[in-house]
């Protein structure tokens, strides 16, 4: 197991099992940057020092392997995966949705779409291996995982009712997700997420022995 899945907390770890043994490197460092960047803004006081921070991995991503600084192991870990051929575009496009929550709460329609368009559109993109990859029905399934994972973790209770509530309205509108074996890990997030919306409430807690049956289940199933 490598030192980037080691990293990960155990959630992630057992969603990240059951991707494809070529795709296991790809969704290690989804998830690593993904919490990386949600470090950044939980711990954030100042708007000027988030978008600092931020702008620094916005160079990463965008520099060359040469221009790149060594010592941070992610960093080596996409220079790893760009060695690869593996598209790196949807990585800027998830750091734009984190960079829209440092938009002042409370939320109006226009920055929740902003942070949900741009987080969930880039993290499913780059689970899929680039946005060519992205239907418009996987699209619309980042759009909501980004709602409730940003429900799941806010503190604010009218933001997160809103953030639920908009989630659960594109579920109700969608089929059931659609993904090849490559989405997998996207499909067991989805799937939590459409359990939640049925039940009309968060999990309290996504890492238990029935959460992970069922992520179990569907690793090995897809069902």
């Amino acid at each position: 197991m490598s030192d980037t899945v080691l990293q990960l907390e155990p959630f992630h770890r057992l969603v990240h099992a059951y991707a494809k043994q070529d795709d296991r490197s790809r969704y290690a460092l989804l998830f690593a940057l993904d919490a990386r960047f949600a470090d950044i803004i939980r711990s954030t006081s100042e708007i000027l020092i988030g978008q600092m921070r931020l702008t620094w991995w916005r160079d990463i991503l965008t520099k060359s392997a040469s221009e790149r600084p060594a010592g941070e192991p992610l960093v080596g870990k996409i220079g790893l995966l760009e060695e690869k051929g593996v598209n790196l575009a949807p990585l800027l496009t998830l750091l734009d949705g984190w960079e829209a929550m440092l938009d002042d709460f409370p939320w109006q329609d226009r920055e929740f779409d902003n942070y949900a368009v741009a987080r969930g559109g880039g993290f499913f993109a780059f689970g899929l291996a680039g946005e060519e990859a992205l239907g418009e029905p996987q699209a619309e399934l980042g759009r909501a995982w980004a709602l409730w994972d940003f429900a799941r973790h806010c503190s604010d209770a009218k933001m997160r009712q809103s953030a639920f509530d908009r989630c659960s309205e594109i579920v109700t509108a969608q089929r059931r997700p659609n993904f090849d074996r490559s989405g997998r890990p996207l499909s067991i997030l989805c799937n939590l997420m459409i359990r939640d919306v049925r039940k009309g409430q968060l999990a309290a807690d996504l890492y238990n022995p029935a959460s992970a049956a069922r992520i179990i289940w569907h690793g090995i199933a897809g069902r």
